[in-house]
Order: structure tokens, then C-alpha cells, then sequence
């Protein structure tokens, strides 16, 4: 029996029968077995359909791609494109056996009923991504099962390769030995947490997660190498102990990588100095420390804890820049003159001995003449810093800078380590006053280092893509925001618009439909600029404690800049590497951070339920809307759960911006209020039902 797949699928685009398959490829009547076991295969594949007629059909491939799954709990899934950062819906019926987190093959077709809209269909599995699950062991009847604590729940059933040793309702790490298409044989790798113990819901997802928290044996063998002070001078180092330098920071932080001098010069310019500890003098490039801070990539800051790229050793004591003890820095120095220029930069090794570990909190109440327990000097430089700040605050706005206020919500814990409040914090003038420095410095250092040709790792961010802007536009339109994002777009002209729409509507939605818009930043070896920032060079250098990309900076500028080193090929290989897996682990880490921070939210709800709160509608779906609360806490109002007597149905409109039925609508951006329904604190989910009164938009 021979029949070609492109064959088959051009006489395929009518249904057909089985017998009309047969009839026109001469198929014999002993060749029928073989047939229907082709067309099974086909079928199972998703490169055929078989209808509920029986007949056999394939419809037009709109395109193929390759990318990565991402399965939900609802059996459906989504393939974010290798090529774009688009994604791809792909029906539960479609995903064959494919896994989260597995790179597949994908048709996109047409839909038949909604002739606006696309499918996938996974045809192909390329790599099994997934090596270890979390989850749950159970009871099925009288034998063990297993419960994934992911999104792993497309009709997947375990056969566990041993039950010695497991215990009902603990949760627990698993190896996946054996794939098959519908079963994945699994093996006890570790136990983690019981739900009867306090915080059970904390350790799932930190092991999930991958992240260690000790460190290796091999990477404490090398601290003790390491000395806890400074015995003696570098000569080659540039002496800056007398000098009225300070780090300014939150109260509870404890690795200080930054430090500042603002001096004003005689000629009315600034003399502005960032001088970041030189991580890179004792973490060298062939060492276990080395080896392990890569592999982390970041520091990680959870509302419970701090998991530290480097030990507590490096991070919180040599390379720390404490108060009133001598450390090692590398210091960018520019002159700057009263329009925000730079006149000159310079890059040198240093010495530094801190004047004072001074707090936001402190700062701001100096600004605000409520704080005056400074030495004369401290208070000179923060009067410097001020002005200078704002200074380089107006150069960047007059670039294409975009300042959004974004409001943080810091998770208050109480002696025990529950969530006791949810507190909204704004930026002040000494956060702002400490991000214009350092982007200030992290722009000199790249563009410094390569204008000199050397090989160098950038913090790129694209502008937004012409479906992002579309979108935008849209929720523009039907908010009554008179403002037409333009699609070809500078930084500049994006921050003219933000602009003006900020003069006619400014809240919390509106700022995240703006984050929404952008692209996301990561790491590349090739300079693309960064548009959020307006910057033409940028590299992360100002925190190599807790960044692993800085460091790599600080490493490349001690080879060229400081050793005069010419391995340009050595530092080309590892960058390409290097990029792509520290915007990996920075993704793995801000999704840890999210879990985690979204757990301990919910857990302050759990003496919430019945309560009402005010909110705005700031994501719409078919089956409900996201609300987001004045403490920036999401919730969800399900469709089942809108409150209303009558029996009309709740609609998506067609842009996907207005939830409704005959009698009420809910739109992106309405205000309303909510009570508390529900809580999962484990996966840090709150649902509400909307409160009817005034503030709700009926029809």
C-alpha cells in the first residue's frame, strides 16, 4: 500500500469515508487493516480529523510553528512560539500527549464557526521538557496515585515504580521514568511537606521551582579561602576612604551593593560617583562559586525569606559595602553639567569606606524637613544628589523616559510569619532619586565599554509590537481616551502619548494596560537599546551581589579595562550562553516571587470572607472577570458567580472588553466593589461576587 501523506491530505479536504479513501488510492481488500492503521496514525498525530460522522477530513494549514507547551488545569493549553512571542490556544482534544513545558510541532487552523479565530493542533512532540513533577500521593480505591501540583491535567494517568516508602497527603517530588502516551511512569525522588504542617503551601512551590537554597559543599570549601576584611591595599586601586560616600537603601536590606558621591564643582557641573562592590575580585571565573552563582542567575526576595545568589559570607559581609569598614569597588565617575550631559566618564577600581547606611524612609523625611540627624558632609551630598536627580530625571523625560509610579504592595508578616497587613508603598523621592543614578551609571558603563569594541552583555527591551499597539488603541477607544498610539514609534513619541493619555485618565488599569504594551527585557549580546528607558546602551552593573549578568560586566571590564586583556573570543562564546540562561533564570525567579507573594496575599484574606472591598475590572474573559483591589490583590469574579436573578446569559463582547447580559455590563476598567467568596492559599487564588449598588454599571 503506498499513499503519500500530501495526497492523502489534498483528497482530504472534503470529508471522506473510509470506503471513499480506499476506492481512490486502489487500496485491495486485504490492504484494509493497513488502511485503517494508517489513518488511525494520522489521526492520533492530529495531521487528520475524524468527524462524528465517521468521515475522514484536513482542513487548510494556515501555518506551522515550533515552541514550547504550557498546559492548564483545564486540559487545554497554549504554545508560546519559538520565533515570536505570540502564543497559540491549543484545545484540550489537540494536544495529543503533549506535557508542559514540552517543545512541539503545531498546525494552526482555521476555526470553523468563528472565522476570526485560530487553533493549534500539536502534530508532533520534538523534547520532553519535563523531567520531575510535584504533586500530591493519594489513594485511588486500594492503590496509590498521584496528584500533580501543576497544570499537568490532560487525562494523564501515574504508575508509580515502587510505593515502598510513600505517605498519604504528602506532597512530593517525582522523576518521570517512562512516557507513554497516556500514562507517565513515575518514581519517588523526595519528600517536601505535609499539609498538616505550618507553611506546607511555601515549600511546594520553592521546590518546584528548582531553586536551591543551601549551597554546595565545594562552594564552602572556597569561602574559607576568602578573607572577612581587607588586610592591605591594591596599589593599582584608586583610595576614596576619605571621601563622603553613602548607600541608601530599605530598611531591612543587608547586601549593599551600591554606594554614591554627588560633589558640586566649582564650574557649577556635578561630580556623580556609583561605586558598586567588586564582586568579580573574589568570585573568579574557574571557581565552584563561580559555577553555582551562574546557575543561579538572581537573588531572590520573598515576603518569608532571601535566597541569596551568593553565600551570606560574600553578600552580606566582604563584598557588601556595610558602614565604616573598607571595601573593594568599582567605581564609575562622570562629570555632569546642569542639562543633564555628560562633560566625562570614568571607570577605575577603588577603595571605599562607607560614611553611613542611610534608609529611604530616612531620606524622604530629610527632603521633607522632618529628618536632621546627619553630619554636615551627608547632608551636602544628599542637597547635591537632590538637584542632580532632578536633572537627570528631566534629561531622561525629554528622551522618551516613561515614568509610571507603579505602586508596590509589600507583604507585612507577623512574629510567626503570617501575612498581617498589605502595605501600598509609593515611590519616593529618594527611590527615584537612587534609579536615576543608577541607570545614569549602568548607561555610561555600557556605552563606555563598547565604544572601546569590547565584547559586552546588554539589558535590551524592544518597542511594543504592532498587535500590542492595535490592542492598546482599542482599550483606548473604549475607555473615551482620546489617543491614537502611533505604530511607528520612538521612544520619545510613546512618552508624548502616554502623556496625554495620562492628562485625560490616569489610574491603576490604565498603567498596567501600559506595562501590557511593552515587550519584556532580557539579556542579549547584541545591543538592540532599551526603549522603556530611552537608552541607547544599557548593561546591568550596579548590582553584581544579587545579578549574575553584572557580574559578568565587572569581569569583562577588570579583563579589558583594568588587565588589558585581549581574549575577545573567550567572552563571545560564553555571552551568547550566558544571555539566553540569565533571562531564563530571571524568569524563573520572578515567577517564584509571584507564587509566593500571591500566596501570602491570600493568606491575609483568610479573615476576609464576607468582607467588601472597592476595585477596578482590569482583565475580561469568558468565564468572568480579574478585579484588582486598592492593596493590589487580584480576585476573580466567575461568571457563575455574578449576581443577578434573571437567567440572561453573560456575553463576551467581540473585542473582549465588555462582559454582559441583557441587564448588566462589566467593562475593562469599571470600578465596582466586591465581597470575598473564597480563598486557595496554596495556589493564592480569591474569588469574589460583585456588590450591586450605584457603582455598578447596569445596562
Amino acid at each position: 500500500m503506498q499513499i503519500s501523506n500530501e495526497q492523502l491530505f489534498n483528497f482530504l479536504k472534503k470529508p471522506r469515508s473510509f470506503i471513499e479513501i480506499a476506492k481512490k488510492f486502489n487500496i485491495f481488500f486485504e490492504e484494509n487493516p493497513q488502511l485503517t492503521s494508517f489513518l488511525s496514525h494520522l489521526v492520533e498525530s492530529n495531521l487528520i480529523f475524524k468527524n462524528n460522522k465517521g468521515l475522514y477530513f484536513c482542513p487548510n494549514i494556515l501555518s506551522s510553528h515550533i515552541g514550547i507547551f504550557r498546559a492548564t488545569q483545564k486540559g487545554y493549553g497554549f504554545v508560546e512560539l519559538k520565533e515570536s512571542s505570540d502564543s497559540v490556544f491549543i484545545p484540550a482534544k489537540f494536544t495529543a500527549s503533549a506535557h508542559d513545558q514540552d517543545e512541539v510541532k503545531i498546525n494552526v487552523y482555521q476555526d470553523e464557526i468563528k472565522s476570526d479565530k485560530t487553533y493549534g493542533v500539536v502534530t508532533k512532540i520534538i523534547t520532553r521538557k519535563l523531567k520531575f513533577l510535584i504533586g500530591k500521593v493519594i489513594k485511588n480505591g486500594d492503590y496509590f496515585d498521584f496528584e500533580p501540583y501543576n497544570s499537568l491535567k490532560n487525562e494523564v494517568f501515574f504508575r508509580w515504580v515502587s510505593t515502598k516508602d510513600l505517605i498519604l497527603n504528602e506532597y512530593v517530588k517525582v522523576e518521570i521514568v517512562e512516557y507513554s502516551k497516556n500514562i507517565l511512569k513515575i518514581a519517588l525522588v523526595k519528600n517536601i511537606a505535609n499539609e498538616k504542617e505550618k507553611f506546607w503551601y511555601l515549600q511546594v512551590p520553592l521546590v518546584e521551582s528548582g531553586v536551591e537554597i543551601n549551597f554546595p559543599t565545594d562552594v564552602e570549601q572556597e569561602l574559607a579561602q576568602i578573607p572577612d576584611s581587607i588586610a592591605k591595599i591594591d596599589a593599582d586601586r584608586i583610595d576614596l576612604r576619605s571621601n563622603t560616600i553613602v548607600t541608601i537603601d530599605g530598611d531591612d536590606t543587608k547586601d549593599f551593593d551600591d554606594a554614591i558621591s554627588v560633589e558640586k564643582l566649582a564650574n557649577n557641573n556635578y561630580r556623580l560617583g556609583v561605586h558598586i562592590a567588586d564582586v568579580s575580585y573574589y568570585v573568579k571565573e574557574d571557581t565552584f562559586l563561580n559555577e553555582d552563582a551562574a546557575t543561579r542567575g538572581t537573588s531572590i526576595y520573598l515576603p518569608n525569606m532571601v535566597i541569596p545568589m551568593l553565600p551570606e559570607k560574600l553578600s552580606n559581609g566582604i563584598c557588601s559595602l556595610n558602614p565604616n569598614v573598607d571595601r573593594y569597588t568599582i567605581t564609575m565617575e562622570a562629570e555632569i553639567d546642569s542639562q543633564g550631559n555628560n562633560v566625562d566618564v570614568k571607570i577605575y577600581p577603588s577603595v571605599i569606606n562607607s560614611k553611613a547606611r542611610l534608609t529611604y524612609n530616612q531620606v524622604n523625611k530629610y527632603y521633607k524637613n522632618e529628618e536632621n540627624n546627619f553630619t554636615n558632609e551627608v547632608k551636602t551630598l544628599l542637597d547635591n544628589a537632590l538637584e542632580l536627580a532632578k536633572i537627570l530625571r528631566k534629561y531622561k523625560e525629554n528622551q522618551g523616559y516613561v515614568n509610571l509610579d507603579i505602586e508596590e504592595t509589600k507583604v507585612i508578616l507577623d512574629e510567626e510569619g503570617y501575612t498581617k497587613a498589605l502595605e501600598v508603598k509609593k515611590t519616593g523621592i529618594s527611590e527615584a532619586l537612587i534609579e536615576d543614578f543608577m541607570v545614569r551609571a549602568n548607561e555610561n558603563v555600557s556605552e563606555y565599554l563598547a565604544k572601546k569594541k569590547f565584547p559586552l552583555i546588554y539589558r535590551i527591551h524592544d518597542k511594543p509590537d504592532v498587535e500590542r499597539i492595535e490592542e492598546f488603541n482599542r482599550v483606548l477607544k473604549s475607555l473615551g481616551v482620546n489617543v491614537v498610539i502611533p505604530y511607528q514609534l520612538s521612544s520619545k513619541t510613546f512618552a508624548d502619548a502616554v502623556e496625554k493619555i495620562k492628562e485625560q485618565r490616569l489610574d491603576n488599569f490604565i498603567k498596567i494596560m501600559i506595562l501590557r504594551t511593552m515587550q519584556k527585557a532580557v539579556y542579549s549580546p547584541i545591543n538592540h537599546g532599551h526603549f522603556g528607558l530611552a537608552s541607547e546602551f544599557y548593561s546591568h552593573f550596579t548590582s553584581p551581589i544579587r545579578r549574575y549578568p553584572d557580574l559578568l560586566l565587572h569581569r569583562i571590564i577588570r579583563h579589558f579595562l583594568f588587565e588589558n586583556k585581549k581574549d575577545v573570543l573567550h567572552f563571545e562564546r560564553i555571552l551568547e550562553l550566558q544571555s539566553k540562561t540569565t533571562s531564563e533564570l530571571e524568569q524563573r525567579a520572578q515567577t517564584l516571587e509571584r507564587k509566593i507573594v500571591s500566596i501570602k496575599k491570600t493568606e491575609f484574606f483568610s479573615t476576609k470572607i464576607g468582607e467588601k472591598f472597592n476595585g477596578q475590572i482590569t482583565s475580561i474573559k469568558k468565564f468572568g472577570f480579574f478585579v484588582e483591589l486598592e492593596n493590589n490583590v487580584d480576585v476573580l469574579v466567575h461568571i457563575s458567580d455574578l449576581q443577578t436573578n434573571e437567567k440572561e446569559e453573560f456575553v463576551l463582547s467581540d473585542d473582549g472588553f465588555t462582559l454582559a447580559n441583557k441587564f448588566y455590563k462589566y467593562q475593562l476598567g469599571q470600578h465596582i466593589q466586591i465581597e470575598i467568596l473564597n480563598i486557595d492559599i496554596p495556589f493564592g487564588k480569591i474569588s469574589a461576587k460583585v456588590v450591586l449598588n450605584e457603582q455598578t454599571n447596569n445596562k
